[in-house]
């Protein structure tokens, strides 16, 4: 039986979590690495997409998913890309995090085939860099997205923790 005596009631150990965004990202076809020892790296160029909720906006055609496939291991991503809002504040995203699937699914979602997203672990965490005044409350707290893959791209949704 597990001890729960280390859990305590104290309320500021407690975590929140607030949707504030979701992100529609789209996506050229991969510029394939190959394997490189670590595991087979492939670079996605983002072209475009929308920012909707608490900010709305457009993705730019400015950056890519940079991915790494391992065959006993999460897939590791790192995008790295901007949207600007429409107001016309530019933001920068750099999002960092992993995808974990069973080897068919993996394999199905490197030839760009559908998969269904309750076979998918993707969860990542986005940091953003502003100049926008009234969206630095992006560079104040940690930010968490869980996301699900799409035909031609990805979707996120943003969860500000509190």
């Amino acid at each position: 039986m597990a001890d729960d005596t280390w859990q305590t009631d104290d309320p500021n150990l407690e975590l929140g979590l607030e949707r504030v965004m979701e992100l529609e990202i789209d996506v050229e076809s991969p510029i394939e690495i190959g394997q490189t020892g670590d595991g087979q790296r492939r670079i996605i160029p983002i072209l475009g997409g929308t920012v909707s909720g608490r900010v709305e906006g457009t993705v730019l055609e400015a950056g890519a998913d940079y991915q790494l496939y391992r065959e006993r291991r999460p897939t590791e991503l790192v995008a790295k890309y901007a949207f600007e809002t429409t107001d016309g504040e530019r933001v920068y995203v750099e999002n960092r995090g992993m995808r974990l699937a069973d080897p068919e699914t993996s394999q199905r979602l490197r030839d760009g085939l559908p998969v269904e997203p309750d076979d998918v672990y993707f969860a990542s965490v986005p940091e953003f860099e502003t100049a926008a005044p009234d969206l630095e409350w992006l560079t104040e707290s940690v930010f968490v997205a869980a996301g699900t893959r799409q035909p031609n791209g990805v979707r996120l949704a943003v969860y500000r923790v509190r």
